[in-house]
């Protein structure tokens, strides 16, 4: 049935514990992120980690940060040092600080203070697994992701794998915070939308993702 009146776009259900933020970061704020994440991806470039099984991600990855997040034969870790070059991780750009500050202020983390930002770049065909985020030391503090570039299906899970995943949508400038009763559900990204990034010069989707490692 054809409907008569236009209806607006409704913003998708979460599971408790889980804050999506449309359009947090507007376009003139998502420039300046870019511009403070190219400094960090001229310092460590992003590169595909191996996995335990032996295999490399799909999507290449970067840190700054007091410590990064990290895989290889021997598991998954946080470590203050990049393994290509052993060079400390760049730090957080004040960008980012500021732009977290700004929306924890009013959630229910507005003590957090990330000392990890994992950068992962999907370039197209891109993804990530379900997976939980379980390396860090402290699971009442969020994760938070902070979109930019093209779109994605973000995936949100239950607490056991087999559950069957929830899709979100995420567009460039887009923030998701992932804590309390959701902090450990499995998550993951199903696709990338090549051609859908409003910054110029951007394809693929760069994910910056907060966390309190230690």
């Amino acid at each position: 049935m054809e409907l008569l009146f236009p209806q607006p776009d409704l913003p998708p259900v979460v599971p408790d514990g889980i804050i999506l933020l449309v359009g947090a970061a507007d376009l003139p704020g998502q420039q300046r992120l870019l511009a403070a994440l190219d400094r960090v991806l001229r310092a460590e470039p992003p590169a595909q980690a191996r996995v335990k099984g032996g295999g490399l991600t799909s999507a290449a990855m970067t840190n700054c940060g007091q410590v990064g997040w990290w895989s290889d034969t021997k598991g998954y870790r946080y470590q203050p040092n990049c393994p290509g070059t052993g060079r400390p991780w760049p730090p957080i750009p004040t960008e980012f600080t500021e732009l977290i500050q700004r929306l924890t202020m009013q959630s229910p983390w507005p003590d957090f203070c990330p000392d990890a930002c994992l950068i992962n770049y999907y370039g197209p065909g891109a993804k990530m697994g379900l997976h939980q985020d379980r390396d860090e030391k402290d699971f009442s503090q969020p994760i938070i992701t902070v979109s930019l570039g093209d779109s994605a299906d973000f995936l949100v899970g239950g607490m056991a794998r087999r559950e069957r995943p929830e899709v979100i949508k995420l567009g460039s400038g887009d923030v998701l915070l992932m804590g309390g009763a959701s902090r450990m559900r499995f998550h993951g990204v199903r696709k990338i939308y090549p051609g859908t990034s409003p910054l110029e010069g951007v394809t693929g989707r760069y994910s910056l993702t907060f966390r309190k490692a230690l």
